[in-house]
């Protein structure tokens, strides 16, 4: 579903917090749900526009029983260690994907636990959302996440955008588990793909 803003409910700081939500598959990663009003429906490997300083909560459901990860990397090919894993169950990925567009979606996260999910009319909300919340310690954050082989599990990672960040991928399968990071305000990381 694509458009829908996301306020995410968690411990500490608060700034403004969207979700998305993947599909991997080895033929590559399936937009379900992206970043302000962007559209997803099933699009494959989608750019990430997203905005600097802004915290994301990324989840992404294994679709094919095949060995898969998450990594964000430079415009090197470095993976960048920002990565916060979550512990998120398969019925709660299920829940938001089918939201719908106009609804927002909260989440509750508690020590690295995203424990709940509700979802309700968006009324006047216009982006990304308040979030009590925001990433650890950066002893917490990890360069990429660990291989998930099970069809239909689910991986959750949280992360802060920044400048630097220019592709999303599955170390994996890097040849068709690859899409663009585009990071506006405060600079871009990503190739400047202003095709939304």
């Amino acid at each position: 579903m694509a458009g829908v803003n996301a306020t995410v409910l968690a411990q500490g700081q608060s700034q403004n917090e969207e979700v998305i939500l993947l599909g991997g598959y080895t033929r590559g990663w399936q937009g379900y749900r992206l970043p302000g009003s962007a559209e997803a429906s099933g699009t494959a490997n989608p750019t990430l526009n997203l905005q600097a300083g802004t915290t994301y909560t990324l989840m992404w459901q294994n679709g094919d029983g095949v060995g898969h990860n998450f990594a964000i990397q430079d415009s090197q090919g470095n993976n960048l260690q920002v990565l916060e894993p979550l512990t998120v169950q398969a019925d709660t990925f299920s829940q938001i994907n089918e939201s719908q567009a106009g609804q927002n979606v909260s989440l509750d996260v508690s020590s690295g636990n995203i424990t709940g999910v509700s979802i309700g009319d968006s009324g006047n909300a216009t982006g990304g959302g308040n979030a009590t919340g925001g990433q650890q310690s950066t002893e917490s954050l990890v360069a990429q996440t660990e291989i998930l082989s099970e069809q239909g599990a689910v991986q959750a990672v949280q992360f802060t955008a920044s400048p630097e960040m220019a592709q999303y991928i599955c170390v994996v399968h890097p040849n068709t588990m690859v899409g663009d990071v585009a990071v506006s305000g405060g600079g871009s990381g990503g190739s400047n793909n202003s095709s939304m």
